[in-house]
């Protein structure tokens, strides 16, 4: 499903204790990351920080391992992918669609563009589907297929241009969710995630935590708005 697929990147800067044979990296803002260099080109360094990968832009760094650098960026990235996202598509639900397609098919084949990373197309489905139905239910699940479209969409156009356009679409249609489904976690963690991005510490944190409420605890996407509401908290802190 497409809740398991979501792959969350947040513009941080955060300080993360020590790791055993790593690079030091040292901030300008005097604080120092340790882990394992995984890439290193002229734009960034990508570290392995205990299974997170962190993207650090050059003119966010003074040194690593006390060798100065050269300033390029100021960006910084955590990418905290749920592996759920990782899958290879479901081949099933590469189906053909024509103007007699059922909604439910429709949604098949939006999740399948979704889980090949090609949103524009899932949010053309959808815009489709929409005009085919007036059941709720149905109507629910596109709502938050939009949403789920417009957060992926909204990661690169809000890093690079601080365009915030596609993020409120995802929370326009986030709320259309709630509105049916108070309890649906998943636009709960869309909503969270917004915030996250955008840096409303406050706003993530109520977000992540009411999606808590409606999520066991045994469930793998627990820990990962557990991970997401703790960081808020930190950034908040700061």
């Amino acid at each position: 499903m497409m809740d398991k697929k979501r792959l969350l990147i947040i513009l941080l800067v955060l300080f993360f204790p020590a790791s055993v044979f790593a690079e030091i990296v040292l901030l300008k803002s005097g604080q120092t990351v340790e882990g394992k260099l995984i890439e290193r080109n002229d734009k960034y360094i990508e570290i392995d920080f205990q299974g997170v990968m962190l993207t650090y832009y050059w003119d966010e760094i003074e040194n690593i391992d006390g060798k100065s650098v050269d300033p390029s960026n100021e960006k910084v990235l955590i990418k905290i992918p749920n592996p759920g996202y990782l899958k290879p598509p479901d081949k099933e639900e590469d189906i053909e669609i024509n103007p007699e397609s059922t909604v439910r098919e429709i949604l098949t084949k939006t999740n399948y563009y979704y889980s090949v990373h090609d949103f524009d197309k899932a949010i053309e489905l959808c815009e489709l589907a929409l005009k085919k139905t007036n059941d709720r239910k149905l109507l629910t699940e596109i709502y938050y297929s939009l949403s789920s479209n417009y957060l992926e969409k909204g990661i690169n156009a809000y890093m690079n241009n601080k365009d915030d356009s596609f993020y409120e679409l995802s929370l326009q249609f986030s709320r259309k969710v709630l509105e049916v489904l108070p309890s649906s976690w998943q636009a709960l963690g869309n909503i969270g995630t917004v915030y996250l991005n955008t840096r409303n510490w406050g706003e993530a944190v109520r977000y992540y935590s009411e999606a808590e409420k409606y999520l066991d605890k045994r469930d793998p996407n627990y820990a990962i708005i557990e991970t997401e509401r703790k960081i808020a908290e930190e950034m908040s802190k700061k």
